[in-house]
């Protein structure tokens, strides 16, 4: 049985207003994966930055790109390419919506010319 102790807060009558039950618990040290890992040491800022590409993003970035005349495996080499990964599940949602940006800039740019 876990070991536990009890606060409560009570009002000026001696009634319980609110009890927290503070349970031990052992915890396990970090292996030196988990330390190097940002994502596994629960860091809630890394995690959302480690966060995988969405499947919207992906879809968005592949419909940009064939409006560029880029399609199928030539996308997907280009998407490689810009991002330097050899798969596609690498890439974070955050590096997918900076390309989406750029890409986006370039065209907007590319179209005035």
């Amino acid at each position: 049985m876990e070991k536990a102790k009890v606060i409560e807060v009570r009002d000026r009558n001696g009634g319980v207003i609110i009890s927290l039950f503070v349970v031990e618990k052992a915890i396990q040290e970090p292996t030196k994966e988990t330390k190097d890992n940002p994502a596994e040491r629960g860091d809630e800022k890394s995690k959302n930055n480690d966060a995988l590409m969405t499947d919207a993003q992906k879809r968005y970035l592949f419909r940009i790109l064939a409006d560029q005349e880029k399609e199928g495996e030539e996308a997907h080499e280009y998407l490689k390419n810009l991002f330097q990964v050899d798969s596609l599940k690498e890439v974070t949602k955050l590096e997918a919506s900076q390309a989406i940006e750029r890409l986006l800039a370039e065209a907007k740019g590319g179209a005035g010319k």
